[in-house]
C-alpha cells in the first residue's frame, strides 16, 4: 500500500482559525492534564528558564516520580532589544514539562501535544536537531534536542543527565516550550508583537512597555558595582538560609545570585575567568541545596512515591525464547531503531559497525557473501548477505596444565588433568604431552560442533550493539544502558526467522517503523527483502551515499532552475545528509534588500543557523534564495517553504538590526565597551589586552623582519583590532570577530589593507583555515597570541588536559602555522621576551620555558601529521630546533630525505662513533693544528676544517649533512690508522677536540642520537 494512502492525515485536527496565546496556554495545560501532569505555576523568582523553578531543578532529584507542567515566564537581559526587533525580548514565556521517569515515548506525546494545537505533521517539517543543554550554574546537563517547525526551533527537548551536581536516577524527561515562536507559526505573524494575546489585545498592548523599561535598567542604568555588591550580599543570605535549614529559601538565593550574573554579563562586566568564578560559586551553591534537598526527601520517605503506580514506567521482564534453528543461508538484517541520532553519531556508528560486523561474524565462524552497514537518523541496519545457517565445526589444541602437575609420581591423572579434561569435553585419557614454549603441557584436541546461527546471533547481538561508543552517550531508563539516544526498537531476522533478543530494555520483535512525519507507523516484516521494500514504500534512503547523492542532485536541480550554483560546502552536505531519512529539497526566497549585509553575515545565518545551502551566481554573488532539505515528501511543500521563509526572515532581520545599530558609531568607538569586558583579571580587560598589541606591534614587526610599510599598516589597525567586540553582531555572532571589524572599518573608509589585517589578525581561526595573507595581518596575529600566550602563562592559566578556556592550543599552533607558512625564521625564546615586558604580571624564566615547551608541543604534533615524518627524524631535529618552527619544519623534511638514501647507514654510523668516543667528556677540547701527527688526523683535521667553511653558520641539516658526507672516508681511515686515547695527554685531548668538533657540526640543525640506529 502507497505510504500517502495508509496515512490519516487528521485534517479532523485543524483549526479553522489558529490559537491566540492564551489558548495555547489553555490547550498545553488541559492536553499534559490529560497525561498526569500536575499543572504548577510559574516561580516567584526570576528565572533564566523554566528549568530554575524549583519543580524542574529540585525535583528531578531521587528516585520519587514526577510528572508536572507550567508555564515559566523566562528573563534574560542580554536578549533584550528595546522592543525594536520583532523576535527577540529579554523577557518571553516558555511551556514547561517534566515527565519522570521517561514514560517510554515521549516524542510521541511531545508531538500529539503539537497536534493538540493544531500543527499537522504531514503539513510541515518537524525535525529533531541534536542541542545538548548544559547549565554550569546549576550543575546540569543533559543530552537532547531543539525541534525545528519548518527550519524555526520551537522546543527543547532533554534527557536530564545531572542536576545540581547529582547523577539522575530515574532520567527525567524535559521538554521546554518556545509559546512566542509557537503562536508565531499557529498565527503566521512577522513579529512577536503583533501575536494576539487574546481576542482584541496583542502581545504589544500587554509586554511592551515593560520591555523597553527592562531593557532601559539592564543596558543603560544597572549600577555594575552596585549590582556585584548585592551579588555578594545574596550569596551571603544564601548561607544564613541554608544554615537555618530554609532550602527553598536558599536556592531563591541561587536563583537571585544567577539573574544578577545575567545581568552583569549582559553589561559586558564579566570575563573569562571571571565567568569561570561565578559559575563554580553558583554551582557550588547550588550543589549545596541539591545534596540536601535530597536528604530530605529521603528522610519523608519519598512522599511521591505513592504514585508510581500512575507515574511510574516499569520494563517487562522478558526471556528470549530459543530462536528457529535454520536449514540454509539466508539474508541476515539488524535495525537498532533510536530516537534521532545527532549527525556526527551516524558517521561515528557506521564506521565503527563497518569493522566490528565483518570480525564478530568472522569469531563466530559464520561465513557469508558479503556485509552491508547503513545507518539514518533513526535506525542503523546491518545486513549480511547469504549468512551461513550454521557455524563451521572447530577443532584445536587446547594448553592446560604443566605436565608436572598433571600427573602424578605413578604417572596417574591428577585432579589438575581431570579438570582440565573435564572443562574441554574429552577423556581424560585422550589427553598429550607437548612441548609448548620451552615447557612440558597437557594438552588435549578439542572439537565444537557448529551451532545454529541464529542461536549464537542471539547471544551475540546485544554484545554488538553495547559495544558501539559514542562520543556523548545518556541513560534513559532503569537498565542504566547508554545509547546516544534512547534505543526504541530492535529487528532481528535470519531470512524468515525472528532472532529475539534484549537490549537496554527492549524486546526485538517482527516489525519496523515508518517515517516520522507519518506517524512512525509501525510495519510488520517477514523477512529482510520486506523489510527494504517497506522502507522504499515510506521514501526511506538506508544507504547514506545514496542519500547524500540524491541530496546533492536535488539541490543542483533547485539552483539551476534560477541560474545559480550551490558553494562547495562537503561539510555542510554530510550534516543534512545525516538529519533526513527521506530528503525532499525545497528552495525558498528572501527579500533583496538583505544583500546589503555582509556575505559572511548572510552564509552564516544559513549554514550555521538553518543548515541552507546558499545559492550564489556564476560570479560568487549571492541570490536572493536559500535551499533547505526537508524529512518527508513533497506534500504541503508549500507550508514548509513558507514556514521556513518566515524563519530565515526573523534571522536576518536580527541581523540587519545588529548591523544598522553597529554603523551608527565609529569602530573606534566599541573601544570603550572593551573596558568593561574583562579579559583575565590579572591581566585586565580588552581594551587593555588591545593597548598591548598596540604598544608590541612595531617590535613584532622588526622579529619578523617586515618592512616599515607593512609595520605601519599592521600599527594602524591594531588601535581597532578588538573594536568588533564590542559591537552587536559579533556579541551575537561571536565567529564573525574579524569579520565585522574588516567590514565596519572599510564602511568607515579605513583603508582595504588595515581592514584586512583586523580580519586576518584572528587567523587561523579553526583547522583547516588560511594563515594571514598579508604582512600586517601577519604581523598583528603574532603579536595577538604571543600577548595570549604570554600572559596566560604567566597568570598560572595554561591548559588543562580537558579544559583550554582562552583557546591556548589553537594560539600556539596558529602561531607555528603562520612562522612555517610565511617561511619567518624566528627564535621563539626571543618572540616571548620581546612581548613579556609589556604584560602587567611578571613573566618569570620557568614560564618562558613552560610556554616554548607548549609550543614545541603543538610544533611536534603538526609535525607528524602534515608531514607524515618518522617520530625519530621529528624528535632528532626539535631537539636541536624547536624553537624555530620554520627551520624546523624544514630540517625534519631535510632529514626525512636524508634517512631514506642508500648510504644513510654509512654517514650515521660514522658520526655516531665521533659521538659516543666524547660524549663522557665534560671538557670542550681545541685542536692545535701544530699537534696532529699522523697522515689520517691531518687529513680528518682538513676535511672538518673544508665541510665548516662549506656549511656556514645559517646551514640547516641538508648543509649540515651536504658537508659531512665527504668527510666520512677520513673518518674511517682515521679509526682504522690512529689510537685516539694516546699515552701522551695533549695528543690524546687534541684527537678528542677533532672528534668534538665533528659532533659539534649537528648542533643547533638535529641530535642525530635520537635516530633509530645510532
Amino acid at each position: 500500500m502507497n505510504c500517502l494512502t495508509a496515512i490519516n492525515c487528521q485534517d479532523n485536527f485543524a483549526m479553522s482559525q489558529p490559537l491566540n496565546f492564551q489558548q495555547v496556554i489553555l490547550k498545553l495545560h488541559e492536553y499534559w492534564s490529560a497525561q498526569g501532569c500536575v499543572i504548577w505555576e510559574p516561580y516567584n523568582v526570576q528565572v533564566g528558564a523554566g528549568t530554575g523553578n524549583p519543580a524542574t531543578l529540585l525535583r528531578v532529584l531521587g528516585p520519587e516520580p514526577w510528572r508536572v507542567a507550567y508555564v515559566e515566564p523566562s528573563v534574560r537581559p542580554d536578549d533584550g532589544r528595546y522592543g525594536d526587533n520583532p523576535n527577540r525580548m529579554q523577557k518571553y514565556y516558555q511551556y514547561q514539562v517534566i515527565l519522570k521517569p521517561d514514560p517510554g515515548n515521549p516524542q510521541e506525546l511531545y508531538l500529539k501535544s503539537l497536534e493538540a494545537l493544531g500543527i499537522n505533521p504531514r503539513e510541515h517539517d518537524i525535525r529533531f536537531v541534536e542541542d545538548n543543554w548544559e547549565s554550569p550554574a546549576l550543575g546540569a546537563w543533559g543530552l537532547g534536542w531543539e525541534v525545528w517547525l519548518d527550519g524555526q526551533e520551537i522546543t527543547q527537548f532533554t534527557y536530564f543527565q545531572q542536576a545540581g551536581g547529582m547523577e539522575l536516577d530515574p532520567v527525567s524527561v524535559e521538554i521546554t516550550y518556545g509559546i512566542e515562536r509557537i503562536v508565531l507559526a499557529l498565527q503566521n505573524k512577522n513579529s512577536a508583537w503583533e501575536i494576539d494575546w487574546m481576542d482584541g489585545i496583542t502581545y504589544h498592548d500587554i509586554m511592551y512597555q515593560e520591555e523597553v523599561e527592562h531593557c532601559r535598567y539592564f543596558f543603560d542604568v544597572a549600577d555594575v558595582e552596585a549590582l556585584k555588591q548585592i551579588y555578594d550580599t545574596y550569596e551571603r543570605e544564601y548561607s544564613r538560609a541554608l544554615e537555618g535549614d530554609a532550602l527553598i529559601s536558599a536556592y531563591d538565593y541561587v536563583l537571585k545570585c544567577s539573574h544578577l550574573f545575567n545581568v552583569l554579563d549582559t553589561r559586558g562586566a564579566i570575563g573569562v575567568t571571571e565567568r569561570a568564578s561565578y559559575f563554580r560559586r553558583m554551582r557550588d551553591m547550588t550543589r549545596t541545596v541539591a545534596h540536601a534537598y535530597a536528604e530530605n526527601r529521603e528522610k519523608l520517605g519519598y512522599p511521591l512515591m505513592s504514585m508510581a503506580s500512575k507515574w511510574g514506567v516499569s520494563l517487562p521482564e522478558y526471556t528470549p525464547e530459543e530462536p528457529v534453528a535454520p536449514t540454509k543461508p539466508a539474508e541476515f538484517l539488524l535495525e537498532i531503531g533510536v530516537e534521532e541520532l545527532p549527525a556526527n553519531d551516524v558517521d561515528d556508528v557506521l564506521q565503527q559497525l563497518d569493522a566490528a560486523v565483518p570480525s564478530l561474524l568472522d569469531d563466530l565462524r559464520l561465513s557469508h557473501e558479503g556485509v552491508s552497514i547503513d545507518a539514518t537518523p533513526r535506525r542503523i541496519v546491518v545486513r549480511a548477505k547469504n549468512l551461513a545457517a550454521r557455524q563451521t565445526d572447530e577443532e584445536f589444541v587446547a594448553k592446560g596444565p604443566p605436565a608436572e602437575r598433571a600427573y602424578d609420581a605413578d604417572g596417574n591423572p591428577t585432579k589438575a588433568a581431570q579438570g582440565f579434561a573435564r572443562g574441554r569435553g574429552v577423556d581424560v585419557a585422550d589427553l598429550k604431552v607437548q612441548d609448548i614454549d620451552g615447557g612440558q603441557y597437557v594438552t588435549a584436541v578439542v572439537h565444537n560442533e557448529g551451532l545454529p546461527a541464529t542461536q549464537v546471533l542471539q547471544e551475540a547481538l546485544p554484545k554488538l550493539i553495547a559495544g558501539i561508543k559514542f562520543g556523548k552517550a545518556m541513560r534513559w531508563n532503569e537498565t542504566g544502558i547508554a545509547f546516544s539516544r534512547p534505543v526504541r526498537w530492535l529487528l532481528a531476522m535470519f531470512g524468515d526467522i525472528a532472532i529475539p533478543f534484549t537490549y537496554a530494555g527492549v524486546v526485538s520483535g517482527q516489525s519496523t517503523r515508518g517515517l516520522r512525519p507519518y506517524g512512525s507507523p509501525i510495519l510488520d516484516v517477514t523477512n529482510p527483502a520486506e523489510y527494504a521494500e517497506k522502507l522504499s514504500e515510506q521514501g526511506i534512503i538506508l544507504n547514506r551515499e545514496a542519500r547524500r547523492e540524491e541530496i546533492a542532485k536535488q539541490i543542483k536541480v533547485l539552483a539551476d532552475e534560477v541560474n545559480g550554483t550551490i558553494p562547495d560546502d562537503p561539510g555542510l552536505l554530510d550534516e543534512v545528509t545525516n538529519l533526513v531519512e527521506a530528503p525532499v529539497a525545497l528552495r525558498g526566497t528572501f527579500e533583496e534588500k538583505y544583500l546589503a549585509l555582509p556575505r559572511e553575515v548572510l552564509v552564516m545565518v544559513m549554514r550555521k543557523h538553518q543548515r541552507y545551502f546558499p545559492v550564489e551566481d556564476t560570479k560568487g554573488k549571492l541570490l536572493p534564495y536559500f535551499i533547505a532539505v526537508r524529512n518527508g515528501d513533497a506534500e504541503h511543500l508549500d507550508k514548509v517553504i513558507h514556514g521556513n521563509e518566515h524563519v530565515l526572515r526573523a534571522r536576518f532581520s536580527d541581523a540587519d538590526y545588529f548591523y544598522n545599530q553597529d554603523i551608527k558609531k565609529p569602530l573606534k568607538d566599541y573601544l570603550e565597551r572593551l573596558s568593561t569586558l574583562t579579559f583575565q583579571e590579572h591581566l585586565g580587560s580588552m581594551r587593555d589586552k588591545n593597548e598591548r598589541i598596540v604598544s608590541t606591534v612595531e617590535s613584532v614587526g622588526k622579529l619578523l623582519d617586515a618592512d616599515t610599510t607593512a609595520t605601519g599598516i599592521a600599527q594602524r589597525a591594531a588601535h581597532i583590532a578588538k573594536a568588533d567586540l564590542g559591537t552587536q553582531m559579533v556579541v551575537e555572532m561571536t565567529s564573525l570577530q574579524g569579520t565585522m571589524g574588516r567590514e565596519y572599518a572599510k564602511l568607515q573608509d579605513y583603508p582595504l589593507e588595515v581592514a584586512d589585517a583586523i580580519f586576518e589578525h584572528w587567523q587561523p581561526r579553526y583547522a583547516g583555515d588560511a594563515v594571514p595573507a598579508s604582512t600586517a595581518g601577519t604581523i598583528l596575529a603574532v603579536a595577538d597570541k604571543l600577548d595570549s600566550l604570554v600572559g596566560l602563562f604567566a597568570a598560572g592559566l595554561a591548559p588543562r588536559s580537558t579544559s583550554d578556556p582562552y583557546g591556548l592550543r589553537r594560539a600556539a599552533l596558529g602561531i607555528v602555522q603562520i612562522l612555517i607558512a610565511k617561511q619567518i625564521d624566528v627564535n621563539l625564546r626571543d618572540a616571548i621576551e620581546l612581548v613579556a615586558p609589556s604584560q602587567p604580571i611578571e613573566v618569570t624564566p620557568v614560564v618562558i620555558s613552560q610556554l616554548l615547551e607548549f609550543i614545541r608541543g603543538r610544533l611536534d604534533s603538526w609535525l607528524e601529521e602534515e608531514l607524515g615524518s618518522a617520530r625519530d627524524v621529528i624528535n632528532a631535529v626539535l631537539a636541536q630546533q624547536g624553537n624555530n618552527p620554520y627551520r624546523a619544519y624544514v630540517g625534519v623534511q631535510q632529514l626525512s630525505e636524508w634517512v631514506q638514501k642508500e648510504n644513510w647507514p654509512t654517514l650515521l654510523d660514522n658520526f655516531a662513533r665521533c659521538v659516543r668516543i666524547t660524549r663522557s667528556e665534560d671538557q670542550t677540547f681545541k685542536v692545535d693544528a701544530a699537534v696532529l701527527e699522523e697522515d689520517a688526523e691531518k687529513a680528518l683535521y682538513e676535511a672538518v676544517q673544508a665541510a665548516k667553511a662549506a656549511m656556514g653558520e645559517d646551514a640547516n641539516v641538508d648543509g649540515f649533512l651536504t658537508a659531512f658526507e665527504p668527510v666520512v672516508p677520513a673518518i674511517q681511515q682515521f679509526f682504522d690508522t690512529v689510537l685516539v686515547n694516546a699515552e701522551d695527554e695533549k695528543l690524546r685531548q687534541n684527537r678528542l677536540g677533532l672528534l668534538q668538533s665533528i659532533s659539534r657540526m649537528a648542533r643547533g640543525r638535529a641530535d642525530l642520537s635520537e635516530l633509530v640506529g645510532f
